[in-house]
């Protein structure tokens, strides 16, 4: 994030330099706000102090753990005047792992607060603000995750398995015992793998595991540095069956299926569509949100048969396979091979033939290729964090009736929007998503349409 004032800015002989400056804080501080890494924001002498676990509006006692020029780091020691969204959280694990950071907090004000950070970033950074804002897209705040991945480690001391997710600023793992933000299926395997590890006098050459479930069956595939012994491969697999998953062996080049593959999928009701998916393939984490999500998607993009449609980042066709039933044609780019390996796949299968899928670097020069020659007059972009910059810059050209845009950075989505602002086009729907309840990650749906 950019900043006002220059890093390169010299003091003046005659005053002491900011960065060797020392604020001098009270004991008790007000909080004034919640930055987008879900710290409470407060301020002294005009510099900030980021404290985590405090909320707005709360006074807070406060230990300092780091200093920088521009800021300061703090962990809070005391709530003395608590929040009147302060809830007591639900993990035995909260204070310690670093999977969620905002569980202290209503999951209804998690929302509204998510939605004000965003159109916040959006007017500051991108100098727009949409013209309508429209519900949340929500779903249950827990029991919601439908993949993760564990980390795992065998102690020397005692040969014991340690099972979970990275620690809160550290790299080190914590056992974790039981997860409430998992649905149940991952949960059971997260509660039960330890005592399987442990039957065993050594399990180093597994260093963590995978899981995702579809609607029906699930895949655990554990990243191994060489095969482990038949013994633990019996009770891993024993494990996996017993929860309705298969299991698979990652070795780095190569991903292998012990007895058998899963049937990997999920519908999306709205379409009827089956999307196909293998171990190690990007999917939505919460179902019920993706599934609100390409509703909106089609409601807003109103679609017709007329309509020829970019759909880029695709993946293996999340959005492009529900959009083909309602459109004249539609093709989906996305960089990874597999993934439009499996976009194809998932095509035949639901038998869709208005469709077509092309691997390419989207942040090269993309203008020679005979796909980008169709012309399109409706786009959708779900890019990585990084932001989609470089392809809105060669969109331009195609003059698209409306560009959806699914972002997973507020930052990068003010910085992209402002271009196609630039390239005549406003905000006119906009909409956070809770994709990942409990945590600062916020996930929005913009549209903007040429005027």
């Amino acid at each position: 994030m950019k900043r006002k004032n220059s890093l390169f800015s010299r003091p003046t002989a005659s005053k002491t330099p900011q960065s060797k400056k020392t604020i001098e804080y009270p004991d008790v501080i007000e909080v004034q706000g919640l930055s987008h890494e879900g710290r409470g924001i407060a301020k002294q002498d005009g510099k900030t102090l980021f404290i985590s676990g405090a909320l707005p509006t709360e006074q807070v006692r406060f230990k300092i753990e780091a200093r920088h020029r521009r800021y300061d780091e703090a962990i809070y020691t005391e709530i003395v005047t608590p929040s009147a969204h302060r809830v007591p959280a639900s993990c035995d694990y909260y204070e310690r792992c670093g999977g969620c950071d905002l569980q202290h907090l209503n999951h209804e004000q998690q929302i509204t607060t998510k939605q004000a950070l965003v159109i916040d970033q959006l007017s500051r950074l991108g100098k727009f603000t949409p013209l309508q804002v429209e519900q949340p897209i929500t779903s249950p705040s827990w029991h919601y995750r439908r993949s993760c991945r564990l980390g795992i480690n065998q102690l020397t001391r005692d040969n014991s398995a340690i099972v979970g997710f990275r620690r809160k600023g550290s790299s080190k793992l914590i056992k974790i015992d039981h997860c409430p933000v998992l649905s149940e299926p991952l949960d059971k395997i997260l509660s039960s793998l330890p005592a399987v590890l442990e039957e065993t006098e050594n399990f180093k050459e597994i260093t963590h595991a995978e899981i995702s479930m579809g609607d029906n069956e699930g895949a655990l595939t554990l990243r191994v540095k060489k095969t482990p012994k038949e013994p633990l491969i019996t009770q891993l697999n024993e494990l996996a069956q017993a929860n309705s998953f298969k299991l698979y062996f990652d070795f780095g080049d190569r991903i292998e299926a012990v007895d058998g593959e899963a049937q990997l999928n999920y519908r999306i009701a709205e379409t009827d569509t089956l999307i196909h998916f293998k171990p190690g393939d990007f999917i939505q984490v919460n179902a019920k949100v993706n599934e609100q999500m390409i509703q909106r998607a089609l409601s807003w993009l109103q679609l017709s048969k007329n309509d020829r449609v970019l759909d880029l980042f695709c993946g293996i066709g999340n959005f492009t396979l529900p959009i083909a039933t309602q459109v004249e044609s539609i093709v989906g780019i996305e960089g990874v091979e597999e993934m439009v390996i499996r976009a194809n796949d998932n095509a035949q299968i639901n038998q869709i033939d208005n469709c077509e899928f092309h691997k390419a670097n989207l942040t090269n020069d993309l203008r020679a290729m005979p796909w980008y020659k169709q012309g399109f007059n409706k786009i959708v972009l779900d890019p990585p964090r990084t932001g989609a910059l470089d392809i809105i810059k060669q969109l331009k050209q195609h003059s698209a009736e409306m560009v959806l845009y699914v972002s997973c950075n507020p930052a990068a989505l003010a910085r992209d929007g402002a271009e196609l602002i630039s390239q005549g086009y406003k905000a006119t729907r906009f909409c956070v998503m809770d994709m990942f309840p409990h945590t600062s990650h916020v996930e929005s749906l913009v549209l903007f349409e040429r005027i």
